[in-house]
């Protein structure tokens, strides 16, 4: 280290220690702002990370079609096979699939599994990774085979794996891959069945007649919901409004549907990504503002304290730019420590506090380096005029100030 530099850092050094209450008020004040701004970074990044984790659960390019229970007040039908053949031969570069959800025992046991009938399209639509073996195809529709592919949670809960046969319901379906199913996120948001498969999920062939059925329930050829994937992010709102008109035609009307988009399941999280960072952050905009204040009044009334000793040291041969580099480094090194305090604070708590937060949080790189970088900024800001001002002192003034 530079000589120069290691008795300016030694100046700065006994500076601080023979004035403890001036440089605690300063530490203190800007360690409430970044004690607040780092809270601020982590709840937004956690909601960043959610918004992000539920666009994943639905499917990135995905319009959900979901339907309704009917009541004696509604008319039209319920969502179709026929509705979904509609909407794939009116839209190019689409992929359009369906599900229809049943709870059903394993045979003999307690053991509630979801059902789902769907077809091939399924995982590329929501875009779900294969874990083993392989997703339904396009040879199960036809054949009828009683294939069967089960969640990851499932295999993992009771050991199932591709090549076992299991019963569901009372029929023996032979396992032919495991798939992990996003959408843990999507319980906050919406609690559709047709959205939410839930982990213990097992999806057949939608071709299988549903023999596993004990009582008569929607028409055999009904759906909980259909589901479109645009190739590419721009046909998005081409196919949603396509979609709107082809079955807004008479004789063609579902009945009750819900439409979800990826911007409308994060307009929640959005909202209130928007309320948190304007209250919270107003909160730290000010804290740091008034931290900044109270360093320049600290400043300027430390540097008039040493009049004295600034005109020693011009007379001494000190350069002007040294003496602004001592104020400036003393201003440095305290907002500084103010920035390690206030962020290491604020990760404690959030740590210790994060199961009752009623929002997500995360951390990361960016909750500990925009603190600290935005403490020194304040520190080097607040402290460049008094500094340069300090500089500017003659050392006849200081001896007649002295």
């Amino acid at each position: 280290m530079n000589h120069n530099l290691q008795l300016t850092l030694q100046d700065v050094r006994d500076s601080i220690r023979t004035q403890p209450g001036r440089f605690g008020l300063i530490l203190t004040a800007i360690s409430v702002g970044i004690f607040s701004l780092t809270i601020l970074i982590t709840i937004l990044s956690g909601l960043r990370d959610h918004s992000d984790q539920i666009i994943q659960g639905l499917g990135i390019n995905v319009v959900g079609i979901l339907g309704q229970e009917l009541t004696e007040q509604t008319t039209g039908g319920h969502l179709t096979e026929e509705h979904a053949a509609l909407l794939s031969d009116n839209l190019s570069a689409t992929t359009v699939t369906t599900v229809r959800s049943f709870s059903v025992f394993t045979l003999g046991t307690d053991r509630m599994l979801t059902l789902v009938a769907t077809d091939e399209s399924l995982a590329h639509v929501r875009q779900w990774r294969l874990h083993a073996g392989r997703f339904l195809d396009q040879r199960d529709m036809r054949s009828r085979e009683r294939n069967a592919v089960i969640s990851k949670h499932v295999s993992q809960l009771w050991n199932w794996e591709v090549g076992n046969v299991v019963l569901l319901g009372n029929l023996a379906f032979n396992i032919v891959g495991v798939i992990e199913v996003a959408g843990g996120a999507l319980d906050t948001e919406t609690a559709d069945s047709g959205l939410i498969l839930g982990e213990r999920v097992v999806f057949v062939p939608r071709t299988l007649a549903p023999y596993w059925l004990n009582s008569e329930q929607w028409p055999l050829h009904g759906v909980d919901a259909i589901f479109l994937r645009a190739e590419k992010p721009q046909d998005l709102d081409r196919v949603l409004a396509t979609s709107r008109r082809l079955l807004e035609q008479p004789g063609e009307r579902p009945g009750p549907v819900s439409w979800v988009t990826p911007d409308s399941l994060i307009r929640g999280v959005r909202k209130l990504r928007d309320t948190i960072g304007m209250t919270v952050g107003a909160v730290s905009l000010l804290s740091l503002v008034l931290g900044g204040t109270v360093l320049v009044s600290m400043m300027v009334a430390n540097i008039q304290d040493r009049v004295a000793e600034i005109g020693l040291r011009l007379a001494l041969g000190a350069s002007r730019h040294q003496i602004a580099q001592l104020f400036m480094l003393e201003a440095a090194v305290v907002t500084a420590a103010a920035g390690v305090v206030g962020t290491l604070c604020a990760h404690i708590i959030m740590v210790l506090l994060r199961q009752y937060i009623p929002v997500p949080v995360a951390f990361g790189s960016a909750s500990w380096f925009i603190p600290l970088a935005i403490a020194l900024l304040v520190g080097i800001a607040s402290a460049y005029l008094p500094a340069r001002s300090a500089a500017k002192i003659k050392p006849a003034q200081a001896i007649r100030w002295g």
